[in-house]
């Protein structure tokens, strides 16, 4: 599917708007639900890339997977989600299921989360605090 044609291009276009406006009704209607199914999608990527990790690390050398415990990753994914220079495809895809794993618990914390809390995964006054913090000790590393 490297190249498309102009109706598989349309058809996605279509299905997306639908699929978007859709969950934009049902948010709207329902926070938690969408939160909570959101969750369990993340997790079953997160029981996929596992999947994935054991396939390319258990297969065969003679398999065209195991080259993937060495090959390179993209250096746009070696930068995404800094891997550094010597990120294999196997190194990415743990990337990836962490990335995913955090999607998963964060739906799930805002199922849970009422309207007058305070969001317990981002503080502002926290991470004001952090960035006063840094200032400060920049300030104080130029004086001497």
């Amino acid at each position: 599917m490297k190249n498309p044609s102009h109706l598989t291009r349309g058809l996605v276009l279509i299905s997306q708007s639908i699929v978007g406006a859709g969950f934009f009704i049902l948010y709207n209607i329902s926070p938690n639900f969408c939160h909570r199914f959101v969750g369990y999608v993340e997790e079953e990527a997160c029981h996929t890339y596992t999947d994935i990790i054991k396939a390319i690390e258990n297969s065969p050398e003679t398999n065209e997977m195991a080259k993937w415990r060495t090959e390179l990753a993209p250096p746009i994914a070696r930068g995404y989600w800094n891997l550094g220079e010597t990120g294999t495809v196997l190194d990415m895809m743990y990337a990836i299921r962490a990335d995913e794993a955090e999607h998963r618990d964060v739906n799930h914390v805002c199922t849970g989360i009422k309207e007058d809390l305070v969001n317990p995964l981002y503080n502002p006054q926290d991470e004001f605090d952090k960035m006063l913090e840094k200032y400060v000790k920049d300030i104080m590393s130029k004086e001497k």
